[in-house]
């Protein structure tokens, strides 16, 4: 949007409105501002620098090209940013110039010009009060829920104009440059000049078969750069770029059939029933929808998104996941009530939505900072150096023989012999033809600089479930628990007596029905069908409820009599909390207020969750026994609640999932892939270490990474453990050795636990001194653990990274962390993975394979 936009009116009432744009400051930490000056074009240096860069052969005007921050120094003022014509910016990879545009806002009788920059594919707008430009907000910063449900009425048509006007149109375009352009820019990039320099000389010097060699290598490096950037440009471009009609509710009145390019945060969105492909991110208000986040997440498994509550927390995107619906992701269906609309609030258009934060990550990537490309720059310096000290001998020699341009010549034939220009055109065409090698292997490289990283990796980190194991699990034991006691082990869930367990399994999970198919989570899949139980979804016909349900479960019928259990309300799945849980009524029952809690997830987290007196007392044997068989293992528990439908929809997660009563635990089968074993052997035999970094349990993580060798026959597993409460203010770490490694390697005699502890006290601060001796060791840390060294020891770390080998019940932020921590001490890390919650792995490693056909990856 420049200045010749054209001007709108929106009246002083609908300015002062709630809900108006906000603009972000440099403390929002999520997207900060980056340092800007403000600069303006000064008559007398132009007239200064714009002659002198005509001499020699114009290289004043290429080096301007080249560094055009410098170039703004050298003919412009420097002037405070509200008066300026340029702005340069500094980014994560060197400093941008962006030239200041406007956009015009009558306000009934005067008229408002707002100055913006663009950067990074991002607006920002003239603060007055912060005297700098700051990145312009939708709704996610700094509004809360209930003010986000306040909007339900839409904005007037004079607010919406107000906001197209600052936030551009609804639409991630990807600018493709014409073939020529690109020529252009890639032949002026200096490595090119050079090169056209050093044909230049050799053909001067009869070099005609080194100079036509040159020539045609660098060419095909230049064409094939250029025909890959434009190719990809043009995928991306037609990947991201999306256009619809959508119905909106604006001043309290639907319209239909409106361009998704002209939503702005704060409209009104209508959720068809048949679904949609989302345009924007938005804060679902009414009703649930079924989402499939492939296009984000890499994971096809539906999810099912939830009203926002109305809490005056702060919104947050991130934080409200699973009450917002992300753009580029298709809503399957929706679920309402009675004849009520499934409506959204717009909260973020264009590049601020999470499919415009992925794309800004590939046209904006983070610049590597490896020892790789250092050590290279510094190769071609020495290099450099070399060549100019030849260059200056060989002046110096031979003046007195030849004449001067014979000698210049001569002297630029010794530098260019020393430096080869063609080095970086010969790896680039290697880098391309490795890329069209793994694609010939179905393999997709989109970043080609990384493949001459692989050769560096001394450490490979692996994903368990879905990457080293099968995405597809087996039930296998399931174990009731009543009045703190197991009871025997059984392989047939369906025939549990009607109790907690049972119950649980039929009703704690987020499926669906998708054209007559059961959709959803595998495990959740396997779970129910276990239990024999159908599944229904009245939809609009549930005239025969006095309450409307989402989902309602049916028990197989005994004596023509089945039960009916319908579930109210989820609260989604958490990979941080480690757990779900479900309100669920009884229909049967006369009591409407009577409630019923199930909760499921890691065994740890729900006894911390259940009433310590209904927790068997054998429960961590039991648990250890299950899980050292590399048994996926859940637990579930229960409660009774009085509560009025209408506060069902509203209770917070804290006030349900707390005082429970144990279940049991549920034991699943997963097995491994059959091309795991060989791989880690291969690896192994290149002496390329492997790790696995996982959210599962520790003792299965730890079972299937003896299974596949990740721990070595001969190691001893060692469980790093945290010792914390009142009495220990600051944890203190102890070891704990997790199984007898003569188990699994008859030819050693265990001698107990190989590691020398000492505790020391040192600026009022315990410290830990791990020392490896004799015998080899291979530790095994949980996430709990690993944020506690972290924060308390960080002096440790580097010595847990040197000989972990599992880390488990690991959050998504966590995984990125260790594969972080590994690259700190000096490892070239590869990182493998399948879901979402790898992203940010995959992403930090020196070299991300994600096992993924999804649009995401």
């Amino acid at each position: 949007m420049d200045s010749n936009c054209p001007p709108i009116t929106v009246t002083k009432e609908e300015r002062g409105r709630s809900g108006t744009t906000t603009v972000v400051s440099q403390d929002d930490d999520a997207d900060p501002i980056p340092p800007q000056e403000g600069y303006t074009p000064s008559i007398i240096l132009s007239l200064i620098f714009y002659p002198l860069a005509t001499l020699p052969l114009c290289l004043g005007f290429l080096a301007a090209y080249w560094l055009q921050p410098q170039w703004i120094w050298l003919t412009c003022w420097k002037c405070p940013l509200n008066r300026a014509v340029f702005v340069v910016a500094k980014g994560i990879d060197g400093k941008y110039v962006h030239l200041v545009r406007t956009f015009t806002i009558e306000l009934g009788g005067w008229r408002e010009t707002t100055r913006y920059i663009t950067h990074s594919s991002l607006r920002y707008l003239f603060d007055e009060k912060e005297g700098k430009f700051c990145l312009l907000r939708g709704h996610d910063w700094n509004i809360s829920c209930e003010s986000i449900h306040n909007m339900i009425n839409g904005l007037s048509n004079e607010k919406h104009l107000e906001k197209l006007v600052k936030h551009g149109p609804n639409s991630i375009d990807v600018p493709v440059k014409p073939y020529y352009i690109l020529f252009i820019e890639e032949v002026l990039h200096p490595f090119y000049l050079v090169v056209a320099f050093s044909v230049a000389l050799w053909i001067y010097e009869y070099y005609y078969i080194y100079s036509a060699a040159i020539f045609f290598t660098s060419g095909v490096s230049a064409v094939t750069s250029l025909f890959l950037t434009r190719r990809n440009l043009q995928q991306l471009h037609d990947i991201v770029k999306y256009s619809s009609l959508v119905t909106v509710i604006r001043g309290g009145v639907e319209h239909s059939s409106v361009p998704s390019e002209s939503l702005v945060p704060g409209d009104i969105l209508v959720i068809p029933s048949t679904g949609m492909t989302m345009p924007c991110d938005a804060a679902l208000l009414t009703g649930t929808a079924i989402v499939n986040e492939a296009s984000l997440t890499g994971e096809s498994i539906p999810v099912t998104k939830t009203q926002l509550p109305q809490i005056q927390d702060m919104y947050k995107s991130g934080r409200f996941k699973r009450h917002t619906l992300f753009g580029g992701t298709h809503v399957i269906q929706t679920r309402f009530y009675s004849n009520s609309k499934v409506l959204a609030v717009v909260v973020n258009t264009s590049f601020l939505t999470s499919k415009g934060g992925m794309v800004r990550s590939i046209l904006y990537p983070k610049p590597l900072s490896l020892r790789f490309y250092a050590d290279a720059f510094k190769f071609m310096g020495f290099l450099g150096l070399l060549g100019l000290a030849g260059f200056i001998y060989t002046i110096i020699i031979d003046a007195e023989v030849f004449g001067p341009l014979r000698t210049i010549v001569r002297g630029f034939d010794i530098f260019t012999t020393i430096v080869p220009p063609a080095l970086v055109a010969a790896l680039t065409v290697g880098q391309v033809y490795a890329v069209f090698r793994l694609k010939r292997r179905q393999i997709f490289c989109i970043s080609p600089q990384r493949v001459s990283l692989c050769g560096k990796v001394k450490c490979a980190c692996f994903d368990k479930t879905g990457t080293l194991t099968e995405e597809s699990l087996n039930m296998k034991h399931v174990t009731m628990a009543t009045d703190g006691v197991f009871l025997p082990l059984t392989d047939n869930p369906a025939s549990l007596p009607p109790g907690i367990l049972l119950f649980a399994m039929a009703t704690c999970h987020s499926l669906t029905i998708i054209n007559n198919e059961l959709v959803g989570d595998p495990l959740d899949v396997k779970m129910f069908n276990s239990t024999g139980w159908s599944l229904e979804e009245p939809g609009e016909d549930a005239s025969r409820f006095d309450v409307v349900v989402p989902t309602v479960v049916r028990s197989p019928a005994s004596n023509g009599v089945s039960m009916e259990l319908g579930i109210i309300r989820q609260f989604t799945f958490s990979s941080e909390l480690q757990r779900m849980s479900v309100l669920v009524r009884n229909l049967a029952s006369s009591d409407s207020k009577m409630m019923d809690v199930f909760t499921k997830g890691a065994p740890e987290k729900i006894v911390e969750l259940c009433r310590p007196e209904t927790v068997p007392q054998d429960f961590k044997r039991t648990l250890q026994a299950l899980t050292g068989d590399g048994l996926r293992v859940i637990a579930v528990g229960h409660r009774t609640m009085q509560l009025a439908w209408h506060k069902s929809e509203r209770i917070e997660r804290d006030d349900v999932e707390h005082s429970l009563t144990f279940g049991g635990l549920i034991a699943m089968e997963n097995t491994l892939k059959p091309e795991t074993a060989p791989v880690i052997q291969i690896l192994k035999n290149a002496n390329i270490r492997t790790v696995m970094i996982t959210g599962d349990n520790v003792l299965t993580a730890v079972s299937v990474a003896r299974t596949c060798e990740i721990i070595n026959p001969w190691s001893h597993a060692v469980l790093v453990k945290v010792d914390a409460g009142p009495e220990h203010p600051i944890p203190l770490v102890s070891y704990e050795l997790l199984e007898d490694v003569r188990k699994h390697h008859s030819g050693e005699e265990s001698v107990g636990i190989p590691i020398d502890l000492e505790m020391q006290h040192g600026n009022g601060k315990k410290v830990v001194k791990l020392e490896m001796v004799k015998r080899d060791v291979q530790l095994v840390i949980d996430g709990p653990t690993f944020k506690a060294v972290r924060t308390h020891y960080p002096d440790l770390v580097p010595k847990l990274m040197v000989k972990g080998a599992v880390f488990a019940r690991m959050s998504p932020d966590q995984k990125a962390e260790v594969v972080v921590d590994l690259q700190k001490i000096g490892y070239g890390v590869c990182m493998c993975g399948d879901g979402a919650n790898d992203c940010g792995a995959l992403k930090a490693a020196h070299a991300g394979i994600s096992l993924s056909e999804a649009e995401a990856s």
